[in-house]
């Protein structure tokens, strides 16, 4: 009956210690947020004259707070302009690593943290904190009832430490890391609205998976060609030029590309072949899919033209495009073949601009300079856009992209004339 006794105070007495411990915690937690909210409030919080106290109080603070330890004053043959100079040295030290490790460390890690940190203290073995034990400690003490003086109380410890001195690769690899970790954000953030630009694509794209923009010089006849282009570089719906410069804005030339249906080689407008799709038909029941603008040949219920093997397989095995491909299947809720369909209507607008941007100075070489630079910053601010979303599928140079545009322009194919 004793035995049962002692086992059930035992263990009341754990649960209690427990609870303690607990809100302890929870309360480390909220004076640790307090401390952050108030350095993000003052932006001057680097300024010498920040959190300043006067140097006969950093040493009867030292004298009082920091020596109870039994170690030496290292204020006390220093003058008060020394002083000074290390306590901004300190305090320039205790924000770097407080800004690194706001970025770097979550709420998890914190608690896991202080709860070492406050078993021990429970336990009487604060001798055994670490030196980023002792400064959270500081910067979360319940006997200290503001955040600015949680803040001063800290960067006296560092000061008292001589963490600036002992340790000051530690303060430059923080803010080498913190400026590595925000650049890694900015990229995050750039990449997110990359992959909503996607989606959005995605779900204007009518023309792409079935015909490809083609080179400008391709639409010179030629016997081997699988271009099918007799309108000697005009679109046969609106019979408008592509390259004419003089007679249209360069978005317009953009929009109207010339692309290769790849199911009967012929080459049209972009804008035009999707207003064409795009038309209602006149009799559904008895012509349910659509064909060729220039030919009986069906563009719709009949087998996509197939995605190049290269393509393929970079998308299963690049971390980055694999990452996006994820993102916009389970986050979007896309096909995997959309996924495809995306970087396709890429490609095909990576040749379109580049393809206008070197005829707009071959134009502009043979005495054709009007609107030169608009057109060119038009035209490099899509080209920007495309290279953020080859970026987002995993593409980090040009060489295999390139490969692969080149393969999706002439695979699947079938010329009809």
């Amino acid at each position: 009956m004793s035995q049962e006794l002692d086992n059930s105070l035992s263990h009341s007495m754990r649960a209690s210690e427990s609870t303690i411990i607990h809100n302890h915690l929870q309360a480390r937690m909220k004076d640790l947020v307090a401390v952050r909210k108030f350095r993000q409030n003052h932006s001057s919080l680097n300024s010498a004259y920040t959190l300043a106290i006067p140097v006969e109080e950093i040493r009867t603070l030292e004298q009082r707070q920091l020596l109870s330890t039994g170690n030496p004053s290292r204020l006390k043959t220093l003058s008060d302009i020394e002083v000074q100079e290390q306590v901004g040295k300190a305090r320039d030290w205790l924000f770097d690593i407080l800004d690194c490790h706001d970025l770097m460390f979550d709420r998890e890690h914190n608690m896991r943290m202080f709860k070492s940190a406050v078993e021990r203290d429970f336990a009487g073995r604060q001798d055994s904190w670490s030196e980023r034990e002792r400064i959270y400690m500081a910067l979360t003490d319940p006997a200290i009832p503001t955040p600015e003086d949680r803040l001063r109380s800290a960067y006296l410890l560092v000061l008292h430490m001589n963490l600036a001195v002992r340790l000051p690769d530690v303060s430059k690899f923080a803010a080498v890391r913190m400026a590595r970790i925000q650049n890694a954000k900015s990229l995050d953030d750039d990449l997110h609205k990359t992959r909503e630009g996607i989606v959005d694509k995605i779900n204007s794209n009518k023309v792409d998976h079935f015909a490809c923009a083609v080179p400008l010089s391709s639409l010179q006849p030629s016997a081997t060609s699988s271009v099918v282009d007799d309108n000697a570089g005009s679109c046969p719906i609106c019979q408008n030029s592509y390259t004419d410069l003089s007679a249209f804005k360069i978005k317009h030339l953009i929009a109207d590309y010339p692309v290769r249906i790849k199911h009967c080689g012929h080459v049209v407008g972009k804008s035009c072949l999707e207003r064409w799709m795009a038309t209602p038909r006149i009799n559904p029941a008895k012509y349910p899919h659509r064909t060729c603008p220039l030919c009986r040949v069906k563009i719709e219920g009949v087998q996509v033209p197939p995605v190049p093997q290269t393509l393929k397989k970079h998308l299963r095995s690049d971390r980055r495009a694999m990452e996006t491909a994820r993102e916009l299947v389970y986050g979007y809720d896309l096909e995997p073949e959309e996924c495809h369909e995306a970087v396709i209507a890429c490609m095909s607008m990576s040749i379109t601009c580049n393809e206008l941007l070197a005829e707009i100075h071959r134009q502009k070489i043979e005495g054709n300079s009007a609107h030169f630079d608009e057109n060119k910053k038009i035209l490099s601010e899509r080209l920007e856009d495309v290279k953020k979303e080859m970026r987002a599928w995993g593409f980090r140079g040009n060489a295999v992209w390139n490969s692969i545009c080149n393969e999706w322009m002439n695979v699947g194919v079938i010329r009809t004339e």
